[in-house]
């Protein structure tokens, strides 16, 4: 007894530790003050276990390295570069704790959890800020060079068809045939300078692209748009500027950047300062050309009319933004500081999540994970008596020690985590009931209370460290394979797991010790009287043929009509764009769809969700540029249709058919390598026979589950993918309790035969069985009840799991290993 001073040290320091972990603080962090367009440093409140952004809302980007306009780039090295710089404009945009991390060697993810301007961040995201000064055509070269591109189109036989301009401009188009080139392009202002109607851009675009005309611009010039069209009559146009193609300086010189208002016009600028070197190179260059006009390029875009040169200009100098806000001025002046991108990024996984349906899922989180721990005290308390409310004061740490280590990693709490968590509370007491269940048959056997208190801790060891194991590998699958919301899940487990193993080993045996202290007499535990299954000698083995008729009823029927419909993958595996929309009123799912065929996505997947005002619109598409158009399109539909007003769009998801392809693969290789890790394991702790009994019946229970989700039609999500790997866990759990009594009563009593034994164990280990698969079956049933639309395809491929996992543990894992062992007997006889 001498242990329980120390042992209360460690309690209380763990649960100090916790506590110390959970409490928020302050931190300093540097922000961006767009009111003087400096960076300054303040101080945050930081919470331990920061909120993803599926619970607090934001936006979630998965980018690539565009390679169609940079095809030989070094890919792992612009992307590495690119991530330092879209660092530092997302540090600068102000942004509480953005994500920016490289995935694999060519992808960058970044999360910006709280963003309400979903368009705005991904604009600073994605441009590329290439920043050049250029000289214009000061002798206008390249417009005595356009006599002779009509000359050369003419003898091409490229002058404008009626055709040519039918296809590039429309049926509808005023431009009559045999129109030359010169005829499109106006007079400008200054030098170098050609004003396009904007209704003709496309065409001297594609007539400007040809290679007899391409050729004819004069060496040492390129031709550059400018970057928004102007106003003059009835219709707008865009200049076109011929301009030197070395630059005089580019944005590699730029020191400072800084939004501002001219005080002449009050519109909005950016003044900027170059580095010495810069500034030098500056002067020098605008010195020599006083009375030309100077170019300001952004990302190959002219940047208003080239202002003409009336002095040497050196380190300062200013961008004119007319028609553009204060807003926009301060974004290109953060993008300009922050450098440019190494190449291009175009998005191949988006999704944006609005802040109130992160504050439903909290919630409704918060309630199922109430209700669950609720269930469990009363189950506990009413059926172990003082005993388990023992346990549910070791939970109560449980959940503490959990939490405490999430925010010793600096976990980000995800839906999926907080459902893992709901669902741990449920399976974390599965120890406690093995070390009951055992100290009860010690004390059956006329054992001390203190012995077999003693006896049953330490015989119910090695299934808790055998079960924990083989659930550990499972979310170390997932969390080596899985997205981040599936990370979050799997680090739960893991946690939870590492938790429960010191609630029920070492904090619940120290309340005993405490107890059994205090009453050194007490000849029966207070309150363990009920007993479920006392001495059951049910003789399962033989119940094999009726169990293999029920297997056969739900996995035959569930894989014909999988080969004949196949899966409804969700759009994380084929690819698409899926819109949660909520409605200020009951619409139903035909307007919708009304406004969706107007709209032109009249392919797209109407449903409701959970509420006659919440509807999801799915997309699937074959085109990785797609997802943002229809997005953009939906919106536009719904506008129409619905009215601006009268709906919110609380989450949107868009995912390239590529990254839905890997995530695919990623999911297969996660089960198949979770069989592998756990087959390899229990033929080293137990032996060969009983690893591959373990894995046949734990196959039978993914076959079984997926006949299941076929049966529902329940969209075959990461989630769920996630939930199916949880069987796998559970199921072998169970499994591996009964599988560690048998080696035990096969060492105990070496004459009995095989199926004695085996029948024996399962009657044995029956209450444990039905009592941990109970209380995790009560606790998916309130998440699948309680948790949200979101997670109900989880929690409902999670309640028949465990209805199905504990059947095979009992009526599938014994006989097969009884047609193991006999199959081995034959070979030997043979």
């Amino acid at each position: 007894m001498n242990t329980i001073p120390w042992r209360t040290f460690w309690i209380l320091l763990l649960a100090a530790a916790s506590i110390l972990l959970l409490l928020p603080r302050n931190v300093t962090q540097r922000v961006y003050d767009p009111v003087n367009g400096r960076m300054h440093d303040t101080v945050v409140r930081r919470v331990p276990i920061k909120l993803g952004l599926d619970l607090k809302g934001g936006v979630h980007m998965a980018l690539e390295v565009d390679r169609s306009k940079q095809p030989n780039i070094d890919c792992a090295d612009a992307i590495r570069r690119a991530e330092r710089v879209v660092r530092t404009r997302l540090d600068e945009f102000g942004t509480s704790e953005p994500v920016v991390q490289v995935a694999g060697d060519c992808r960058l993810i970044v999360e910006l959890p709280g963003v309400t301007d979903p368009a705005r961040a991904k604009e600073i995201v994605q441009r590329t800020a290439f920043l050049e000064f250029r000289l214009t055509d000061s002798r206008d070269e390249f417009r005595r060079a356009i006599p002779a591109m009509d000359v050369a189109l003419r003898k091409a036989g490229a002058s404008l068809s009626r055709d040519a301009v039918a296809g590039l401009l429309g049926a509808d188009s005023t431009i009559g045939t045999g129109i030359p080139l010169s005829s499109l392009l106006g007079a400008g202002q200054i030098p170098g300078e050609v004003l396009v109607a904007e209704s003709n851009v496309p065409l001297v675009d594609s007539l400007l692209a040809r290679p007899e005309v391409a050729r004819l611009v004069p060496r040492g010039l390129e031709l550059k748009w400018s970057s928004q069209s102007m106003s003059a009559g009835r219709e707008p146009y865009r200049a076109l500027y011929a301009l030197t193609t070395r630059p005089i300086i580019t944005g590699a010189e730029l020191q400072e950047a800084t939004a501002t208002t001219d005080p002449m016009t009050n519109a909005p600028e950016v003044q900027f300062e170059l580095s010495r070197t810069g500034g030098r190179r500056f002067g020098e260059v605008t010195s020599r050309n006083v009375g030309n006009h100077l170019a300001i390029l952004l990302d190959g875009r002219v940047q208003g009319q080239p202002p003409g040169i009336d002095s040497r200009i050196d380190a300062r100098g200013r961008i004119r933004m007319p028609g553009k806000s204060l807003e926009e001025a301060s974004d290109l002046a953060l993008v300009l500081r922050a450098g440019a991108l190494p190449a291009p990024l175009h998005v191949v996984a988006e999704g944006t999540l609005g802040p109130s349906l992160g504050q439903d899922s909290i919630r409704d989180g918060v309630r199922a994970s109430l209700l669950a721990v609720g269930f469990v005290l009363v189950v506990m308390g009413t059926y172990y008596g003082l005993s388990g409310l023992l346990a549910v004061a070791g939970l109560f740490l449980y959940m503490l020690y959990s939490l405490g280590g999430l925010a010793a990693f600096g976990f980000t709490l995800t839906l999926p985590g907080l459902a893992g968590f709901a669902l741990s509370i449920g399976m974390a007491v599965d120890a406690n009931v093995l070390i009951f269940e055992r100290i009860r048959e010690e004390m059956d056997a006329g054992k001390t209370v203190r012995t077999a208190v003693k006896e049953g801790f330490r015989h119910a060891m090695s299934a808790i460290v055998d079960s924990n194991v083989t659930t550990a590998l499972t979310a170390a699958v997932l969390y080596a394979v899985g997205t981040e919301s599936v990370q979050g899940f799997a680090i739960t487990l893991l946690i939870g797991i590492g938790a429960s193993m010191i609630s029920a080993v070492f904090v619940t045996r120290t309340f005993f010790l405490v107890w059994l202290k205090r009453a050194p007499a007490m000849r029966r535990l207070k309150g363990f009287t009920l007993h479920l299954f006392a001495n059951a000698k049910y003789d399962f083995v033989a119940m094999r043929r009726l169990a293999y008729g029920v297997t056969m009823a739900i996995i035959v029927p569930g894989l014909i009509l999988l080969a004949a419909r196949g899966v409804t993958y969700s759009i994380e595996f084929t690819g698409g764009t899926m819109l949660q929309v909520r409605t200020a009123a009951p619409v139903g799912t035909a307007v919708i769809r009304s406004a969706l065929d107007r709209g032109g996505l009249g392919s797209a997947e109407i449903q409701s969700f959970g509420s006659d005002r919440e509807y999801v619109i799915r997309a699937r598409l074959a085109g990785e540029s797609q997802t943002q158009a229809v997005t953009a399109a939906a919106r536009t539909a719904l506008d129409a249709g619905l009215g601006a007003d009268r709906y919110v769009i609380v989450r949107s998801e868009g995912v390239g058919p590529k990254v839905g392809g890997e995530l695919r693969q990623t999911a297969l290789i996660a089960i198949l390598f979770s069989f592998a890790a756990t087959l390899i394991y229990l033929a080293v702790r137990f032996e060969w026979r009983f690893g591959l009994a373990a894995v046949i019946a734990t196959a039978h229970d993914i076959l079984a589950t997926i006949a299941f989700i076929r049966y529902l039609d329940l969209e075959v999500s990461l989630v769920v993918v996630a939930a199916l790997l949880t069987v796998l866990g559970y199921s072998l759990n169970d499994t591996i309790v009964i599988f560690d009594r048998v080696r035990e009563n096969l060492r105990l009593n070496p004459r009995a035969t095989f199926i004695d034994v085996l029948n024996r164990s399962i009657n044995e280990t029956l209450p444990r069985t039905i009592l941990t698969g109970g209380m995790t079956l009560a606790t998916a049933l309130v998440l699948a009840f309680f948790a949200g639309e979101v997670i109900k395809p989880f929690a409902l491929v999670m309640t028949f799991g465990i209805v199905v996992g504990t059947f095979s543990s009992v009526f599938v894992a014994a006989p097969v290993l009884i047609w193991i062992r006999r199959q081995q007997q034959l070979l030997v006889t043979c």
